[in-house]
């Protein structure tokens, strides 16, 4: 018998974890609105099971030789999970799925294999994908589905506020845990217009550990903004909350060095140039490099922070230096 999807699962196993907090926002979709729950899944199954998902209601429908006034429907659909936090699926596994899947009676089935893919999966999935068609004659499907894409089919309803705020916490987890692959090709561009000397001076960025407008997705790039211009970039290495009250906590990190040694680092920052600070978020940065990135638009930067896919870019930079050549050479529109 299995667990309720619960708030307050007890699971200690991270890919248990994941697995709960997911079915935990589609549930919460599901109860808001049967229609996005079968949006979602429309995205992510490749159009096999989302139109029917929900209950049908219909009348004067002929059954055989009868006529009847009123039909309530529900189509029966049944979807497996496999949740993996890395790419690292066999075989044997997904074939013993497959075969519990195909003993479920009737109706569309699909096995989701969710996980962080960097990659095409075609080439990775392929004998699966052979088995599906020419054991069980396509009436089984593997959608394999990123952390990436199974967040953005839920960003892409359009959702009320509350929901809206969920899956966004539920991203900043996803970026927590390094679930997704989209942090390394986003630049995250704050307004340091009153805290230059941070940037230039320390090679950090700090700001209040809270939410709201404190709150950075994981990015690859740093981009120090004022006076209607991008004038340096760097990479960023790790975001760490420091409170001197407390304990440090380590947000993120990009690089390949002990959280300890990140942690002590972040400390060092706060107390040189903010040692009368509360809680306090620190951006430890790369070295910096000097851009030219005007903002071509009239007016200043509407928010504190804005994002940018530098994937966008050709050729894709492949650091920071070669990041601040090319925004030298773009518009802020060009990127918008």
């Amino acid at each position: 018998m299995g667990k309720p999807v619960s708030l307050f699962s007890g699971y200690s196993q991270a890919e248990n974890r994941v697995t709960n907090y997911c079915l935990l926002v589609l549930k919460m979709l599901y109860e808001e609105n049967p229609k996005y729950l079968g949006e979602f899944l429309d995205a992510v199954t490749s159009g096999r099971v989302g139109g029917e998902v929900g209950v049908a209601f219909e009348q004067q429908v002929r059954v055989g030789t009868s006529v009847l006034d009123g039909v309530i429907t529900q189509s029966p659909v049944k979807i497996y999970i496999e949740t993996k936090n890395w790419d690292w699926f066999y075989d044997a596994q997904l074939q013993s799925h497959l075969e519990a899947l195909n003993s479920e009676g009737s109706g569309s089935k699909v096995l989701i294999a969710l996980s962080r893919f960097d990659g095409p999966t075609d080439a990775r999935f392929e004998e699966i994908h052979k088995e599906c068609e020419e054991r069980y004659r396509g009436e089984l499907a593997l959608e394999p589905v990123s952390f990436d894409d199974f967040i953005a089919a839920i960003e892409q309803l359009d959702l009320p506020k509350n929901l809206a705020d969920t899956v966004s916490e539920l991203r900043g987890f996803f970026d927590g845990q390094g679930l997704l692959s989209t942090w390394q090709m986003m630049l995250d561009v704050i307004n340091c217009a009153g805290i230059p000397e941070d940037v230039r001076d320390g090679n950090v960025y700090m700001c209040p550990a809270a939410g709201g407008a404190y709150s950075h997705q994981r990015c690859r790039y740093f981009g120090m903004y004022r006076n209607k211009r991008v004038e340096c970039v760097a990479s960023i290495d790790a975001v760490i909350d420091v409170d001197p009250a407390g304990e440090s906590e380590l947000k993120w990190k990009n690089v390949e060095r002990l959280d300890s040694e990140l942690m002590a680092d972040a400390e060092a920052k706060v107390r040189t140039l903010r040692p009368e600070a509360g809680p306090t978020r620190v951006f430890l940065l790369g070295e910096l490099f000097e851009t030219d990135w005007k903002k071509d638009s009239p007016g200043g930067m509407m928010s504190s922070k804005r994002y940018f896919d530098i994937g966008r870019l050709e050729p894709t930079p492949s650091d920071a230096k070669e990041l601040a050549r090319a925004l030298s050479e773009l518009a802020w529109s060009d990127l918008e």
